[in-house]
């Protein structure tokens, strides 16, 4: 980490660390003002009374950037040009917030977001598209099955699918929706019988079996007991109260009727894919239409731009069944041969998607 100075100095600050407090959770960034001469530590001097009473409502802010390797920071004063820009930006709506009391800046979001639309009103002038995917190499092929929405449209990005907890392209995560309810996420559990064995938990609490298939797919909502599967689901260690984490043990569980786990997320596991994947999230509208067991795509002129996704506005989703749990697991036997299947969906309805974000931005790619 480097302080910097409006000429252009530069100076590396030695101590600086990030120091999480899980138990909140909360990370603080620590030791900034060390063996720095170019560190603002004038700016952070405890104020005395006159100089709280006298700073009402006004702010310093901190700027970073992050580049290749290390992060360059800046602090402007009180009111200053700077300070004033920004909070003039802010009120305007200039800035997106990414979370929290965190902004970006308009260069940033300029470059993505201007690249991303462009890519979509390009796709969009396509009109309809046969259902196709990427292999694991980067080919097209042909996709034959009925949700060939979401990879049809990474195709054409260049998107491999795959299950990273990472944004899909630039800094975007990409949803195609139609109007009815859109996947959030299918982050895989990292707890319970579920990881132990898979084929115990589905022998067990398959919602239905056959002597080639065996399904685990059956909705789950927040504090039910699902009739098909017998599981419940559990947010654990949360106040809804004071939307606070209380116990960083907890998480979104699965028990049986006699309070067994049977498969987990930890509030690490779920913290961390929210955050990372969907900070800046793009919804595309698409129609369908099929023609000789073939099915095509149209996607547009309706595009959706959501961000600040903040933990709270999800735990809360959860809850209230908002958002929901809907997986769709399968193993297949063939000539005696197993191959499992394995998708943790974690769904919404598309008329719910605004209250789940801070801030959201409707666009019709014909007047972009």
């Amino acid at each position: 980490l480097f302080w910097i100075t409006p000429d252009g100095n530069k100076e590396v600050a030695p101590g600086s660390q990030i120091i999480l407090y899980p138990q909140y959770p909360e990370v603080r960034l620590s030791g900034t003002l060390k063996k720095c001469k170019l560190s603002p530590s004038h700016l952070m001097r405890p104020p005395t009374k006159q100089e709280r009473e006298l700073r009402k409502n006004m702010h310093r802010y901190l700027i970073i950037g992050v580049c290749n390797n290390h992060v360059l920071t800046y602090m402007s004063a009180w009111d200053d040009n700077v300070s004033l820009e920004i909070k003039s930006a802010i009120e305007r709506k200039e800035l997106s917030i990414v979370f929290s009391v965190f902004y970006e800046v308009p260069s940033l979001i300029q470059k993505s977001k201007t690249v991303l639309i462009e890519k979509l009103k390009e796709i969009h002038e396509y009109g309809y598209i046969k259902s196709r995917r990427l292999d694991k190499t980067g080919n097209v092929i042909d996709y034959k099955a009925k949700n060939g929405a979401g990879f049809t449209l990474e195709s054409f990005f260049g998107i491999i699918p795959n299950g990273k907890s990472e944004p899909d392209f630039l800094d975007w995560e990409l949803k195609a929706h139609s109007g009815s309810v859109v996947t959030l996420m299918t982050p895989e559990p990292n707890t319970g019988k579920y990881i132990e064995d898979i084929h115990s938990f589905m022998h067990n609490y398959a919602s239905s079996k056959r002597e080639d298939r065996v399904d685990f797919a059956s909705i789950h909502k927040i504090g039910d007991t699902n009739n098909k599967t017998g599981l419940s689901l559990n947010l654990e260690g949360y106040d809804l109260i004071k939307n606070k984490i209380i116990d960083m043990n907890g998480g979104l569980f699965l028990r049986d009727r006699s309070g067994e786990l049977v498969a987990g997320w930890s509030f690490e596991k779920l913290l961390n894919h929210w955050k990372r994947k969907h900070a800046k999230t793009c919804f595309v509208s698409y129609e369908y239409q099929d023609s000789d067991s073939e099915r095509y795509y149209r996607y547009g002129p309706s595009v959706t731009l959501a961000t600040g996704a903040e933990f709270e506005k999800f735990f809360s989703a959860l809850a209230a069944s908002t958002i929901y749990y809907d997986p769709g697991i399968n193993i297949k036997y063939t000539d005696k041969k197993a191959t499992v299947k394995k998708r943790n969906q974690f769904r919404i309805k598309w008329k719910d998607i605004t209250g789940i974000y801070t801030a959201v931005e409707e666009l019709d790619l014909t007047n972009c």
